[in-house]
């Protein structure tokens, strides 16, 4: 009872701190946010494989609400606050609500001129410096699991591709009548870490990563870009003497034009990087060395078609990517296999066997995913994703790629994306690994087609991975794994679809995994080899609102079947149900 008035009180002075402010100074206060209801219950449905030392049936959910307040005290300041207040099922009377803040950021301009954002700010540059890739088995862009992928990017702060840091950011711009067109300036400086406590006397230092973009407008068709970022530790925050230092630099060039009824643009890239250790000497001649000192370089030519009234477009490029280029910005991984533990039933059996991550795991559990910045690469399944873990700067990577996008009216939409690429070096090895990728993703409205008056619609999605090395018995590769998406939408009543979905993994074949220290140097490969099918199939019913407000429930049938007698396939359920409200 007593917890419950301290979330009263603590509301009220929050609102009355905000009539406040606004009657004494004549601001202006503005509120939006969301408010989410999420409720699922999972069970064991296989009763053959007795596990008495887990609960047959596990369920959880909560009610949130995110209050975002925006403060303008002048036109051209804003305080902005998001405030959630949280509250788990089978609490009651406030126990088992928590409040706190959730961003907290200061934005503005200063004389019409220099923008600038201080607190939490959201930041992306390009693929090969600053980047947030997508997570493994991103499939969803006509799935019925989106209202999970919600979930994920909003708990996680996935933005548009970009990392939340906690910083400064600001920016300005000019523009000229001769010699070039444009010129466009951001900088920033961020600290993803603080100093932490590692023993009773030992202190990690603080990890600083800033940067800084130069964009111009040279002519109508011609673009030029350039970006730096570095990420390094500050040896005197903390009493570790080894700090790293991991600056990158990138280049552009744009060129786009029109020609008849189509718009082609060519594009060029490249950019190198460095890494390394300080070592500093906390002896009496206080010297610093490098330790571990690596350099790479990348490359990339890319050309786009589209034609003008956007029906059709294709994408050729070619990617070269050195073994030793590192950029922390770009190729840390939303999914760290290294710390890696499910939430949902995460062991099973009688023998209490810790349960495999599966598509179940990746598509739906929020609490799994990485929001920090990694010096080192971390560590993948190459089941779920081996061609480009790290995303475009995937290091000791060189092909070709191709993406082709076709749209006949509102009938049918389609997209093809192919690439063959091979290993620069070989690990390991003299020979070399290939890889092969198909993607395709389609989309047909039954309905226009039969000119319906309710919405009908199937999508489906597939992907092929190839991995394949020559060689002997020992150290020969061969991995294929592939992705199935179907969805069927059936309008039923006004905004209210029936949905079915099927959804399952495959991947067979043999792999090395890269077993490296600490400062990612390769000490030696562990051979696995797989053999395994996940599925995630599902049926409910989705209730669109308004654009901003949907209800969904589903039955949910998933689990992973192994084609191996050392392992034991798990089968389960679920009932879900989602109320979300953007305000």
């Amino acid at each position: 009872m007593c917890r419950s008035k301290n979330i009263v009180l603590f509301i009220a002075l929050w609102l009355l701190i905000q009539n406040n402010f606004y009657s004494q100074n004549n601001s202006k206060v503005w509120f939006d946010g969301l408010g989410r209801s999420f409720f699922s219950r999972d069970a064991i449905v296989d009763k053959l494989n007795e596990d008495t030392t887990s609960s047959r049936n596990v369920s959880s959910g909560y009610n949130l609400l995110d209050l975002n307040t925006h403060v303008n005290p002048s036109k051209d300041i804003e305080i902005f606050a998001q405030l959630r207040i949280k509250n788990q099922f089978g609490s009651f009377f406030g126990s088992g609500t928590n409040i706190n803040v959730r961003q907290l950021r200061a934005s503005g301009i200063i004389n019409n001129k220099i923008n600038f954002n201080v607190g939490d700010i959201f930041l992306k540059q390009n693929h090969f410096t600053l980047y947030n890739n997508n997570e493994d088995l991103n499939f969803y862009k006509y799935s019925t699991l989106n209202p999970y992928m919600d979930i994920i990017h909003y708990e996680n702060f996935y933005i548009d591709n970009r990392w939340r840091l906690q910083g400064i950011q600001t920016d300005f711009s000019y523009e000229f009548d001769r010699f070039i067109r444009t010129f466009e300036v951001d900088m920033f400086i961020t600290r993803p870490r603080g100093s932490a406590q590692l023993t009773n006397n030992s202190f990690s230092p603080d990890l600083i990563l800033g940067g800084g973009s130069l964009s111009s407008k040279i002519s109508n068709n011609l673009f030029f870009e350039l970006n730096y970022i570095n990420l390094y530790e500050i040896p005197s925050s903390g009493t570790t003497n080894i700090s790293i230092r991991n600056p990158v630099y990138h280049s552009a060039f744009t060129y786009q034009y029109k020609r008849n009824n189509l718009n082609l643009m060519h594009k060029i890239q490249s950019g190198f990087s460095h890494r390394n250790w300080l070592l500093s000497d906390i002896g009496i001649d206080m010297y610093d060395s490098s330790y571990n000192f690596t350099e790479g370089m990348f490359f990339e030519f890319e050309n786009e078609l589209l034609n003008k009234d956007s029906t059709f477009s294709t994408i050729i490029g070619f990617r070269y990517v050195d073994p030793n280029f590192r950029s922390s910005g770009a190729q840390t991984r939303r999914l760290n296999f290294n710390n890696f533990e499910n939430t949902v039933y995460p062991f099973y059996t009688n023998n209490y066997i810790n349960r495999e991550v599966s598509l179940f795991d990746i598509t739906t559990d929020e609490n799994i995913y990485n929001q920090e910045l990694y010096g080192s690469l971390m560590e993948f399944n190459p089941m779920y994703s081996n061609i480009d873990p790290y995303g475009l700067a995937t290091p000791n990577r060189r092909g070709v790629y191709a993406e082709l996008n076709w749209k006949s009216g509102e009938v049918i939409e389609t997209n093809l994306t192919t690439s063959i690429f091979e290993e620069v070096i070989g690990q390991g090895t003299t020979n070399k690994r290939n890889f092969l990728s198909l993607l395709i993703n389609t989309k047909i409205n039954i309905d226009q087609i039969f000119n319906l008056k309710k919405e009908i619609s199937f999508c489906a999605f597939y992907r092929n991975e190839n991995t394949s090395r020559f060689g002997d018995s020992i150290s020969a590769v061969n991995l294929s794994s592939e992705i199935l998406n179907s969805v069927l939408n059936i309008e039923l009543g006004n905004k209210i679809y029936l949905q079915m979905g099927v959804n399952q993994f495959k991947s067979t074949g043999n792999e090395f995994l890269t077993n490296r220290n600490g400062y990612g140097v390769i000490q030696s490969f562990s051979a696995v080899s797989y053999d395994k099918m996940d599925f995630l199939n599902n049926v409910g019913i989705y209730y669109k609102l308004k654009d901003n407000i949907y209800a969904n429930i589903q039955y949910n049938w998933w689990g992973s079947i192994f084609n191996n007698s050392l392992k034991t396939d798990f089968n389960y359920n679920r009932i879900l149900f989602i109320f979300s409200v953007t305000l």
